[in-house]
Parts: C-alpha cells; structure tokens; sequence
C-alpha cells in the first residue's frame, strides 16, 4: 500500500507469475476421475451389478489403465493449446489443427489405455485378448471424445492465464522503464540548466560538473534494472558530488546503512531522485543547518530507506521525482512497497519500504 501524509493514496495492481501444474495435482484429478466414474463402469460393465470387492478392483484397475495413457498425455496435450492458442485472431486455424489432432490421439491413447487397463485388470499381460477388443476400444474412444475436449479446454484456459500474465508482465515493466526515462529526462534537465547557469559564474567549476555528469550518465546507461544497494549508494554519493559543484550552498551528508543492509536488491536510482529533492530542498532552506541523513536498515524482511532533510520555512510539493518515484515503485512492487512523506518540524522525511531480497538470491 502507498500512502503519503499529504497527498492521495493509490492502490497498485499485484503482480503474478505463470507456473506450470504439477505432476502431484495432475495425478489427483486424474485419480478423482477415476473414482467418479468407477460407479457407472460397475453398473455397465462386464460384472453389471455386482459389488464384491474383487469386481470392483478389477473395475478400478482397468480405469486407472486407460487414465493412466491421458494422464501421461496431459502436458503434451496442453502444450499444444500453447502452440494453437484460441482468442488470438486465428480461431478457425487453431480449431482446425486441434481437431486434426484429436482425430489421430483419441484413439491412439484409447488403444494404448485400454490395453494397460485391460492388462492391469487380469493381474498379467494376457496372452490373447477378447474377441470383442476392437469394438471396446471404439466405445472407449467415442467415450474419450468428452474427456479429449475438457483436457483442451482446460489446456486453453491456462494458456490464456499464461498469456494474460505475461502481458500484465510486459506492461509493468514498459511502465517502469517509462517513468525511469522519466526520472533520467527531469535529472538531466535540471543538471544541464545548473551547469549552464554555473558557467557564468565559476567556467573552472562549471568543467568539473560537466565531468561529473558524464560520469554519472556512462555509469546511467550501464546500470541494470536493480543493483545492489551498495551500488546504489555509491552512485547516489557520485550524485551528491555534482550537486556540491553546482550549488551555492553545499550540503553535508550523513550515512548510516546496517550491514546486512549493503547487499539487498533495490530498483537502480530509487535514491537520486529523492536525495536531488533533499539537496534542493536543504540548499534553500536558509539555515545553517545543511545535513541530509540517509539511514538504510533491514528487519524482519523489510528494506527501510529514509531520507531526512532540512526545510526551513519551504512548503514542499509533490514534485516530479517523487511522484514517478512512488509510480515507479507501484508498478516493480505493487502493494508490497510503501512509500511516505511528511513534514517533521523543520524537516522533511521521506521513508521507503521495501521487501527485502538480497542480490545473491535475486541472481
């Protein structure tokens, strides 16, 4: 959940991950099929009627015989609802194939699973089989019919389920990398105009700002989508540097990270816009007092970033960097992140919480 104690809240979307269905939930549904059909196979069966306990496990075993060859099928079967997928635009096509194909596998895996079942249900492999074989294994085809097309079904559900994940995936991360270019444009503007407006004053200082900045933009363009925090501080210290060359009021920065802290995996430039808010805000304030406090800690498998600042009589705004940054975070995170910002006094604060994943389990 993101709150702010003076603006509105916004509740982002959650973010899920496709995963396959495993062999253990195949296996139940399967198994419960069985024993939902045991019943009408006893009443139709050879053995009509009867309900001794030998009849029925011969029943039971010659189902779990011809389910068994669907069972072992399913995934197959539903990697092809992967490869011939409905509700893409080319429904006719998809059917079409999926029918060719059902045409050639519903007898085969009847064939198949009957003989396991007919085997299974003697107790042996039988030497000869009933003269009547093939009229059984069309039945049980004509049969499967309804159980091919459920398997489908289901097969084509999950891909759809797969699909639209994947596309609220790709969504998310188009949205993130849309407000970082954003947060990388209002950086550079506002870094070109100082350096721009230094140079008039100080050329010597205004050369080693330009220096710093395209420091900064190579280390930019090289980062990936998350580091490290100790990456992370390190680039947001180069930051602060350029901003001690381009304001007339230089600030001091006071760090305090807990250890454990150093390797959590934290989005590349969560920092820089919040601490270029605190430096403009402290630069400003018209106090002696110019301190900017970063204190990062880990507990009980949250990230806490907090970022404090002097703000004299300023009343602060949103501002761009901290709105993309609270969007930013929304779209990685969802409700698992939570930012705040309120003013303390003279100060501001401004606090991130985030879940706690170090960089050696991220990799």
């Amino acid at each position: 959940m993101f709150s702010q104690t003076d603006s509105n809240t916004s509740s982002p979307a959650g973010d899920t991950h496709a995963t396959d269905v495993p062999w253990h939930v195949l296996c139940a549904g399967w198994l419960l099929l069985t024993l939902v059909t045991l019943p009408a196979v006893q009443l139709t069966g050879p053995a009509a009627g009867s309900l001794a306990p030998a009849e029925l496990m011969r029943s039971l075993l010659f189902l779990l015989g011809i389910h068994c060859s669907w069972l072992l099928a399913t995934p197959w079967l539903w990697r092809l609802c992967t490869r011939w997928p409905l509700g893409t635009g080319n429904d006719a096509t998809a059917t079409a194939k999926l029918l060719a194909a059902g045409a050639c596998i519903i007898p085969l895996l009847s064939l198949t699973g009957w003989l396991l079942g007919y085997s299974l249900s003697q107790l042996a492999i039988p030497r000869t089989l009933p003269d009547n074989w093939l009229h059984a294994v069309t039945a049980t085809s004509l049969f499967a019919l309804p159980t091919y097309i459920a398997v489908i079904g289901i097969g084509q559900a999950l891909a759809y389920i797969r699909r639209y994940r994947r596309r609220g995936e790709l969504l998310a991360q188009a949205r993130e990398q849309a407000l970082r270019a954003r947060l990388n444009h209002h950086f550079l503007f506002n870094a070109l105009n100082a350096i721009g407006a230094l140079g008039y004053r100080d050329a010597e200082r205004a050369d080693a700002a330009l220096a710093q900045l395209g420091e900064l933009l190579r280390n930019l363009l090289q980062s990936e989508p998350f580091v490290a925090l100790r990456e992370e501080v390190a680039h947001a210290m180069a930051f602060v540097e350029l901003q001690q060359l381009l304001q007339q009021h230089p600030v001091q920065l006071q760090l305090q990270v807990s250890a454990d802290a150093w390797d959590a995996h934290v989005p590349s430039l969560v920092l820089q816009p919040l601490i270029e808010n605190a430096v403009r805000f402290a630069s400003a304030a018209g106090t002696d007092d110019t301190t900017i406090s970063l204190q990062f800690e880990s507990r009980d498998d949250q990230l806490y970033l907090q970022i404090r600042n002097p703000l004299g009589d300023a009343a602060p705004g949103m501002g761009i960097g901290l709105q993309a940054s609270r969007e930013r975070l929304q779209a990685i995170y969802g409700e698992q992140a939570e930012i705040r910002a309120q003013r303390d006094g003279t100060h501001y604060q401004v606090c991130i919480q985030l879940p706690l994943v170090s960089s050696a389990r991220a990799a």
